[in-house]
């Protein structure tokens, strides 16, 4: 099999770190980006970037080149109480979380399209079943990115391009700590049939599946990867 490069963004993250590990170590070539500077590893290529601003996302795909794979992994999650929720901040969600992913897909699908080969890989939640307070804005974000999905599925279904998503229960990392009471996990974790709290590595197998040629068949579907929580 030829190397295949992927283009993983959000990779200054909690998920973003553990899943540039993941992808090298499975020999993928890897580019990586998210908004300000950070370390990565010397075997994969770094951009900065601002998914809010469409002009800069486009020139992400530009600059990255050749794509055989888009992990749409960044995501913007605070916890913002309904009353207190402004358009520019509803904005700014739906820009990361949503048209990000359209507008990437918008430029590299036909790249893979003309190459025969594809994957496409969005992230969800879990909180699109079972949304807290404060949470309007994401939770409406991430079921829009489940409706790209099954889309996008249905626009590349005959090129060779696969589109699915993962959806996390809560995972535990330093953006979800900060941005969330620590409650929030036990309470999530005694909803689960797996009764742990999610790390990152949970999600490096589904991840892994579904950018790799065994996953050809599989398209337009949502992998709850949460522990038996509320994506099932």
């Amino acid at each position: 099999m030829a190397q295949r490069t992927v283009l993983l963004t959000g990779a200054a993250g909690g998920l973003g770190q553990v899943f540039t590990k993941a992808l090298i170590q499975a020999g993928y070539a890897l580019v990586v980006t998210d908004r300000t500077a950070f370390p990565a590893p010397s075997a994969a290529r770094r951009i900065i970037v601002d998914l809010t601003d469409p002009d800069a996302v486009k020139h992400l795909a530009a600059e990255a080149g050749t794509v055989d794979i888009l992990i749409n992994n960044a995501a913007f999650m605070p916890l913002v109480p309904f009353a207190q929720l402004t358009s520019e901040v509803w904005r700014h969600i739906q820009a990361v979380n949503v048209e990000a992913p359209f507008l990437l897909a918008q430029a590299l699908c036909p790249g893979m399209a003309a190459r025969g080969y594809g994957r496409v890989i969005n992230f969800a939640s879990s909180t699109v079943w079972g949304p807290p307070p404060g949470m309007t804005a994401y939770a409406t974000s991430k079921m829009a990115v489940i409706g790209l999905t099954r889309a996008l599925a249905s626009e590349f279904g005959g090129s060779g391009i696969t589109v699915n998503a993962v959806s996390p229960g809560l995972t535990m990392h330093d953006g979800t700590l900060a941005n969330l009471p620590p409650g929030a996990f036990e309470g999530v974790k005694a909803r689960q049939f797996i009764p742990r709290t999610e790390e990152p590595e949970d999600l490096v197998g589904p991840l892994l599946f579904l950018a790799s040629e065994a996953s050809g068949f599989v398209t337009g579907q949502v992998i709850n990867a949460d522990g038996g929580g509320f994506g099932f």
